[in-house]
């Protein structure tokens, strides 16, 4: 039975490794595919309406100098605390507030 059983294994390998080869070899040969009803002549109508798109930088814009930029002169503030730092209690039970 244990032989049986073997032998059954070593034939599933068997199948499995026919199967990848064939689709291996399936993978090299030559791509089908259809003729182009354009020729060579007709490359003006696959490229000619497409072109470099336009720049969205404005070239005639004046460059400023960032040395004018005086980060210096800007007053920051440092962002204020809040005022309750500690967590609030629940109410207790059999306060008004405790029903809601």
């Amino acid at each position: 039975m244990e032989r049986l059983l073997i032998i059954l294994a070593v034939l599933i390998c068997a199948v499995a490794g026919v199967a990848v080869i064939a689709m291996a070899a399936r993978g090299r040969r030559k791509p089908l595919r259809m003729g182009s009803e354009l020729d060579a002549e007709d490359e003006h109508l696959l490229i000619g309406p497409v072109g470099p798109s336009p720049s969205l930088i404005d070239r005639q814009a004046e460059v400023l100098d960032p040395r004018l930029l005086d980060v210096e002169s800007f007053e920051l503030k440092p962002i204020p605390a809040p005022e309750r730092t500690q967590r609030i209690e629940p109410p207790r039970p059999g306060t008004p507030d405790a029903a809601r």
